[in-house]
């Protein structure tokens, strides 16, 4: 039914099963890049048991890319200062990519994640960036 995937700050596993959202994210089989940002709406870096994490931190990218099996083509990356509510227009960019290369096979756009010389990887703009091919 789907062919990919993208979510920009997706929340955490523990607050989107307070928020009634909760998910399983080894169910995933379709290409998936994972956008999130570094701003404290996002990861608060509070990390503690009974702290709110922010909407989408370091950990649960980290927790949500390895949860895929590797046969799965996947990218996370975070923007540098980015804030939850700044995703949709930051990650526009490759977001657009990634369903251009995932959609329509535009080869020239699969560049920006592909490879050891992918465009992502040398964007300043961003860091913790993880991807399998």
């Amino acid at each position: 039914m789907y062919k990919t995937i993208f979510t920009g700050s997706a929340a955490y596993a523990l607050l989107a099963k307070n928020m009634g959202w909760e998910y399983d994210i080894s169910q995933i089989t379709i290409p998936y890049f994972m956008a999130s940002g570094t701003g404290s709406s996002d990861d608060s870096g509070n990390y503690g048991e009974n702290d709110y994490a922010g909407v989408a931190p370091l950990f649960s990218s980290e927790e949500n890319y390895n949860g895929i099996t590797a046969d799965v083509f996947k990218v996370r990356g975070r923007i540098i200062g980015a804030e939850h509510g700044d995703m949709l227009r930051l990650s526009d960019g490759y977001m657009t990519a990634w369903m251009l290369y995932q959609l329509q096979g535009d080869e020239e756009a699969g560049t920006v994640f592909i490879g050891d010389s992918a465009e992502i990887l040398n964007n300043q703009g961003w860091q913790d960036i993880e991807k399998n091919r």
